[in-house]
């Protein structure tokens, strides 16, 4: 549909799929389903006038935010306020849909986890990878850098992830066990 902007696509996908909600939460606050329509409208023509509308983060809690502001706002400006309706504004309070503390402890741990199987391959190995999967670089990019063939690269980056995924599949203190000397290996059972 080349007649759609891009903006009337981020908007579909992003805040009118909540749309249903939207309007149980302004009706909730206001308790009149006109003056609720008429904040989730005044949201949305909020947020198609906003210059950095892609760079919204969560779309859908942002719209829940201005259609709280401008209740707040009208709930301001009445000269009557029903009692009702300031109890609502009270015990409103948005859910953070930002990751939990114990998830970003999880996320950082296989991340260094990734930088430990990352560190234990050979370097041209590791260059690759690294050039291909986290600078963004196109294979042909990653061999000219590296001055090596196309195939070349594309084998190191396969060689690469398997050794990703054999490394994360094993648990950090039987990947250190394996990589501790024979030596000292039996040191170990010996004092067992």
């Amino acid at each position: 549909m080349a007649w759609l902007r891009d903006i009337d696509i981020w908007f579909a996908d992003h805040v009118f799929a909540f749309q249903q909600e939207h309007r149980r939460y302004a009706l909730h606050l206001v308790k009149q389903p006109d003056e609720a329509e008429e904040l989730v409208q005044e949201a949305y023509a909020r947020l198609f006038a906003r210059a950095d509308w892609a760079g919204i983060a969560n779309p859908h809690a942002f719209t829940m935010r201005i259609i709280r502001n401008l209740a707040i706002e009208r709930f301001r400006r009445a000269h009557v306020v029903r009692i009702d309706q300031s109890a609502a504004f009270a015990s409103v309070d948005l859910a953070d849909h930002a990751p939990t503390p114990d998830v970003v402890a999880m996320d950082r741990s296989e991340l260094h986890r990734v930088a430990e199987v990352m560190q234990e391959m050979p370097p041209r190995m590791r260059e690759a990878i690294y050039l291909r999967r986290i600078e963004g670089l196109r294979p042909a990019q990653v061999a000219e850098r590296m001055n090596i063939s196309v195939s070349t690269v594309e084998t190191h980056i396969k060689r690469a992830l398997r050794l990703l995924v054999s490394g994360l599949a094993q648990p950090a203190t039987q990947r250190k066990a394996e990589q501790t000397p024979p030596w000292e290996q039996a040191e170990k059972t010996e004092t067992i």
